[in-house]
């Protein structure tokens, strides 16, 4: 892990704090002075500053219910953001993001290397998603998803699997994470969102009995379940 994030994550300061810290030659790694945030340190080194170790912080992980109207970040200027539903423990950070008006299963960790695995599209991490929709679904519409749509911005964004909810909702399956991506998916292919949830990552599933703006601590085997545990289902006939 980079020594930058290290210290911020251990909540010795902000990221632009603890670089501060480090290039004034105010921290030591195994009692060597190291001026470069980018510095790569592991499990067994030992982090000083001013003198004063600073030890891992014990890894988190949450499983939350996003409700709609709440911004997917630590801090935001002009939002009210997630953080008010969830406990104060430091170097708390949410595992991608989830539009404001959009709501359903987020991830919430103090683990940087977890969230980079679940984001990465290298590893596949499926995202689940129940979109409702403005205009009409048809089967050639669900088939230019699985095929690609080419977005504005040039990226060619496919679903690994889309299928029939009901009359006016479709469920998707992606592994990227690109910005407004389902949202756009659907623009692509003449369908307006009206309401978009997220109801699984990996192999972990938005339980039922859980409201907006609830959470809970994961398990050890739910947190591999994230990372190990797609789902392969085949597509129900059309309603």
């Amino acid at each position: 892990m980079r020594l930058d994030r290290f210290l911020s994550n251990s909540g010795v300061g902000t990221r632009k704090e603890v670089k501060k810290l480090i290039r004034e030659g105010r921290v030591t790694v195994n009692g060597v002075v190291v001026t470069s945030p980018s510095f790569k340190v592991g499990e067994l080194d030992v982090v000083e500053v001013e003198g004063r170790k600073i030890t891992k912080p014990e890894k988190v992980y949450i499983l939350f219910y996003k409700p709609a109207g709440y911004v997917t970040s630590t801090e935001d200027p002009h939002s009210e953001t997630i953080m008010k539903f969830l406990p104060p423990l430091k170097g708390l950070f949410p595992v991608g993001r989830l539009d404001k008006d959009a709501e359903g299963l987020l991830l919430v960790t103090t683990d940087g290397e977890f969230a980079h695995r679940v984001i990465s599209p290298k590893r596949g991490v499926e995202k689940e998603y129940l979109v409702e929709v403005e205009g009409e679904i048809t089967e050639e519409k669900l088939e230019r998803l699985r095929k690609g749509v080419l977005l504005k911005d040039g990226f060619l964004a496919k679903a690994k699997t889309v299928s029939w909810e009901n009359k006016k909702s479709l469920r998707i399956v992606v592994t990227e994470g690109k910005y407004h991506q389902v949202k756009r998916m659907m623009a692509a292919v003449g369908l307006r969102t009206i309401k978009l949830k997220r109801i699984r990552i990996g192999g972990l599933v938005l339980p039922q009995d859980m409201s907006p703006g609830e959470f809970r601590f994961l398990s050890e085997e739910e947190v591999k379940r994230v990372l190990e545990g797609n789902l392969e289902k085949e597509d129900p006939p059309r309603p």
